[in-house]
């Protein structure tokens, strides 16, 4: 039983010490904060520091980060908030709005599902970014989507056309080029790389 108890306080400890590294101790009140540190601690705050998560996602909200809004909702079961502000920048035009909806109308989260309404929003994003450069591989990964409802659904026309563009857009190599640039990014060497 004290081997038990001794290993219990052990590993709580380990663990404390260890999120302090992921979650680090800054000042929220520090004037010389960046916007990208205040998001990450937003963001770091749902698995290792949910006291602090709203006050750090609020400030990343004033800061212009919308999203925040989210892990508020994802704590606090409420994203009310979120969906609010999600439907504003999406009748703005804001490809993160419509993507955010249609994410949410698709999972369910913080809506009553309704695929076809998500369909809908992934379609408007498609029509309005398709040709954009920048948007080339959210444009891809929404057609995958796009496939994934439509099979689900057992429309197998719609869901050919999305696979077909799957498969002249080469997306499998191009997901896999971009993994292993952000891995190399990263500093990490696959043994076939060194």
């Amino acid at each position: 039983m004290k081997k038990l108890i001794y290993t219990f306080f052990v590993l709580i400890l380990c663990f404390d010490s260890f999120a302090g590294t992921l979650f680090p101790k800054h000042d929220i009140n520090d004037p010389k904060l960046s916007k990208n540190t205040v998001i990450l601690q937003c963001q770091k705050s749902l698995m290792y520091a949910p006291r602090q998560l709203e006050k750090w996602c609020e400030k990343a909200y004033e800061m212009g980060y919308w999203q925040a809004l989210e892990v508020i909702g994802l704590h606090t079961s409420d994203g009310s908030r979120y969906i609010t502000e999600a439907q504003l920048h999406a009748e703005n035009g804001d490809p993160d709005g419509i993507l955010a909806l249609a994410f949410a109308y698709e999972s369910g989260r913080f809506v009553t599902k309704n695929l076809h309404k998500s369909i809908a929003l992934y379609s408007q994003y498609l029509n309005e970014n398709q040709g954009i450069e920048e948007e080339k591989m959210r444009v891809i990964r929404t057609h995958e989507a796009l496939y994934l409802i439509y099979t689900k659904l057992g429309d197998f026309e719609n869901a050919a056309k999305q696979k077909r563009f799957l498969d002249e857009s080469n997306y499998k190599e191009n997901k896999e080029a971009i993994l292993k640039k952000q891995i190399r990014e990263a500093g990490i060497f696959i043994d076939s790389e060194q």
